[in-house]
């Protein structure tokens, strides 16, 4: 066997059940990542909310303190997933590194927060589309549900295809949103700011990185990082895995570290430093609004108000292609239906799982237009339970990767075996805490409610760890199975 015939027998190793196809390469893979993070929505949306009720001036920092605890992590992560080479993502890295039973109960609570991005952003996308057809385009003032439904209908479609097709579009999304950001950062900083007196880097100096509440900031920061395990997910899908996938980790956390730390600094210059936190609390929407049509004009803005929604949509497809994946693998380890797992013989994709991912996304989506549930207060609910989910899986893989590496002597240095792993592990977990403690705002501030969803998330993870004992002594051949093993 000659070392290309190797290499690949290594980078596709033998997989028990079905297992999808494609060729994927590097910037397919980046752009499906990146456009899963929604780098304009986070500029235009989230960034004058962290300047409002987060780090306040220290806004910047928190990105960058973010992005270095999970470039950390993705030390062992991508290292993990050469030694590993199995499908799954964090269920096939948890179950690996701390047992089936935590590894189960781990996939269930990721498939619901991953559900929880893809249908919860539907009925924000209603609104979005609908302001931007109402209001910008002066066209018919219909409910939410009614564009909520184009959203959903494209994902629909697209997810039913190889992911090849999904990434070409997320590449055309995504590489607009970064014209129009790096647009918008250049015009500010050409300008000086709001003054035309220079930029100041004031925000990025110790004595405003805790001007305001730093671990809220810290925790809606790494909230913003969230996508970046659709590198392992997408493994099967990608050509040369072991190359691509430590390349596009590292190449998301550092351009999203750079783009939200930049463009967050530009944000503050613009309403200058003395008045930023003043005007953003004051307006945090119309703060970024006007920045935006000062500095880029009227035109400008429009075109980031297209944007937002095609961001908006892309974050609604990348959601559903990861839900899909997650339900196709557990289906394939025979959690649910064996027939979930399912090919399709021309696409190589998970179709089943897409459809049954599109039908449960309509479902939700229905019933709250039906008993007229809020579409803000479904959106941030599900944002809520999202956000806390998947910052709660990375920190159990977090645990199950330098435990996993240790146990099957993975050759790397004290670096890579002890210290990256540690400041990986107490940077989430103090973001997890964080996140724990103030999961009431997260989920829009009903006590009742926190405590429903958080016993939902805990219900759920406790019932997968109990199915994995019980199958442990009823169906043992299932046992051996959980987590793509």
């Amino acid at each position: 066997m000659d070392s290309t015939t190797t290499q690949l027998a290594t980078e596709r190793a033998p997989q028990s059940g079905p297992h999808l196809t494609g060729k994927m390469g590097s910037l397919g893979l980046f752009f499906s990542v990146m456009a899963y993070n929604a780098p304009m929505v986070v500029v235009i949306g989230i960034i004058p909310i962290m300047v409002a009720t987060g780090s306040g001036l220290g806004t910047p920092i928190s990105f960058v303190v973010a992005g270095l605890i999970l470039g950390c992590f993705a030390v062992g992560f991508t290292r993990m997933s050469k030694v590993m080479p199995k499908p799954g993502g964090f269920y096939s890295m948890i179950t690996a590194g701390l047992g089936r039973e935590v590894g189960l109960g781990s996939g269930l609570v990721a498939l619901l927060g991953y559900f929880c991005v893809y249908a919860g952003t539907l009925p924000f996308g209603g609104i979005v589309l609908g302001e931007l057809v109402h209001t910008t385009m002066n066209g018919p003032d219909l409910p939410w549900w009614v564009w909520a439904a184009v959203f959903w209908a494209g994902s629909a479609v697209l997810g039913y295809f190889n992911i090849e097709l999904s990434a070409k579009f997320l590449t055309i999304f995504l590489f607009l949103e970064i014209i129009i950001i790096v647009g918008y950062d250049f015009f500010v900083f050409v300008n000086g700011g709001a003054n035309h007196a220079g930029i100041s880097l004031a925000p990025l100096l110790p004595t405003h990185w805790f001007d305001g509440s730093f671990g809220s900031g810290l925790l809606l920061a790494l909230g913003m990082y969230g996508g970046f395990e659709v590198t392992v997910l997408f493994r099967e899908e990608v050509k040369n895995p072991n190359r691509v996938i430590p390349r596009v980790t590292f190449a998301v956390i550092a351009v999203a570290m750079t783009i939200y730390a930049v463009s967050s600094l530009g944000f503050i210059n613009a309403l200058g430093i003395d008045k930023a936190v003043e005007l953003a609390v004051a307006d945090p929407t119309g703060s970024m609004t006007g920045t935006l049509v000062q500095f880029g004009g009227t035109v400008f803005s429009d075109v980031a108000t297209i944007l937002v929604n095609t961001s908006t949509f892309a974050v609604i497809l990348a959601g559903h292609n990861i839900t899909a994946r997650y339900l196709f693998n557990l289906s394939a380890d025979k959690i649910f239906p064996r027939k979930l797992s399912t090919v399709h013989r021309r696409h190589g994709s998970p179709y089943l799982a897409s459809m049954a991912t599109s039908a449960a996304g309509l479902l939700m989506n229905l019933i709250a237009a039906i008993v007229g549930l809020g579409p803000l207060d479904l959106y941030t609910a599900a944002l809520g339970i999202s956000s806390f989910v998947i910052l709660a899986v990375i920190f159990i893989a977090s645990i199950a990767v330098p435990l996993y590496l240790r146990k099957h002597g993975a050759r790397h240095t004290a670096w890579s075996r002890v210290v990256f792993p540690v400041l990986g592990i107490i940077g989430l977990g103090t973001g997890l805490t964080l996140a724990a403690v103030n999961f009431a705002s997260l989920v829009g501030g009903s006590t009742v409610l926190a405590t429903a969803l958080m016993a939902l998330i805990l219900g759920l993870f406790v019932l997968g760890f109990v199915m994995a004992i019980i199958y442990r002594r009823t169906k043992p051949a299932t046992f051996s199975n959980i987590g793509r093993q």
